[in-house]
């Protein structure tokens, strides 16, 4: 499907994604401080892309190393297809805390939509533009095929800001939907000329297309991109406050997990396991996570707003909304709080 870079940004989220969020919010009457080995408060929480890639890995350590049972709570992790309907399905009230791009909850906040980012999963933006054999240049690329995951959001985003080092424009080509795992067939093909995929994809890319180039690596040329925002709506949040601290308390916990090195070679397992991508792949885009400092809950102010302001530029939205629009703090600084006050701090 080609889309125009004028169409409408906010596409309802798929009967797929919510039929299998709605199957899952039995909401047991039981408050997470009290929760004893055998009750647990069961929350969705959706994830971006399905499969994962290795910067959403932060939930399913969370889910394998038992600190979500800790904090007395039951997650189900929905894999979504992209960011866009992730925040769409946790706006809508489907989904209880969604993980989705930064990108989206500028939109939301732009859009003032009862909904802010809670806390990061991923600070630092993990992508890199790669395009096709001899289609590395504004001139060869202008008018073909490119590769997309949604007509808005992150992947929008992103694609504009991968063409933008050629002299183009997301209006100079065509932007053709699909999910992130047909880009490497599609790219071999010739079916689109270039995409903007997360590190693990684009160490996949590189070695499968003989003769395929990287056009842009944007977590070196957007170092203050904020990549991943954890959201959850103002309503849900306000009524389970408690719930809220207890499941980033679990995701902080699991980032000084990930942080380890002790623990890397069960993380690279670990990590295979959840995404079904190749070990080298995964090592790769996990070393990158890493040195990156990227596997972290903090919100970055000005990285915050810096990203805000690219959203503007790129077309994403026409406002840039403040920082307290976007950004809802008080939630992340009471969990870590509480993870200091378990001797885990």
């Amino acid at each position: 499907m080609i889309f125009n870079n004028r169409m409408m940004r906010r596409a309802p989220v798929t009967m797929a994604a919510a039929l299998a969020a709605s199957s899952v919010f039995a909401t047991w009457a039981i408050d997470a401080t009290s929760a004893s080995a055998k009750s647990y408060l069961s929350i969705s929480v959706g994830i971006a892309l399905s499969p994962p890639k290795a910067v959403f890995m932060a939930p399913y350590v969370a889910q394998a190393q038992g600190y979500f049972a800790k904090e007395g709570l039951q997650a189900n992790l929905i894999s979504m297809p992209n960011g866009l309907s992730t925040e769409l399905g946790t706006t809508a009230g489907s989904i209880n805390f969604g993980l989705s791009s930064a990108t989206d909850s500028v939109e939301a906040a732009a859009a003032k939509a009862p909904i802010h980012a809670i806390a990061s999963y991923g600070a630092k933006l993990d992508t890199e533009c790669v395009a096709a054999p001899g289609y590395n240049t504004g001139a060869k690329l202008r008018g073909q095929n490119v590769g997309t995951t949604g007509a808005a959001g992150f992947a929008a985003t992103t694609l504009a800001a991968c063409l933008r080092p050629l002299g183009l424009t997301l209006a100079d080509v065509h932007p053709v939907i699909m999910t992130r795992s047909q880009f490497v067939g599609a790219l071999a093909t010739g079916a689109i000329k270039v995409a903007s995929f997360h590190a693990d994809d684009a160490y996949v890319v590189l070695h499968q297309i003989k003769g395929s180039t990287v056009v842009d690596k944007e977590y070196q040329t957007l170092p203050k991109w904020w990549y991943g925002g954890v959201s959850s709506l103002d309503s849900y949040t306000k009524t389970h406050p408690v719930v809220t601290e207890h499941f980033l308390a679990a995701l902080i916990l699991a980032n000084n997990w990930m942080n380890n090195p002790k623990n890397f070679k069960a993380l690279v397992n670990l990590t295979v396991r959840a995404t079904g991508e190749d070990k080298a792949a995964v090592t790769y885009a996990l070393r990158f996570n890493l040195a990156a400092k990227s596997f972290t809950t903090t919100m970055n102010p000005a990285s915050v707003m810096w990203t805000a302001k690219e959203c503007k530029v790129v077309g994403d939205t026409t406002v840039v909304p403040t920082y307290n629009q976007i950004v809802d703090n008080h939630f992340l600084l009471a969990a870590q709080k509480l993870v200091k006050s378990q001797g885990n701090g």
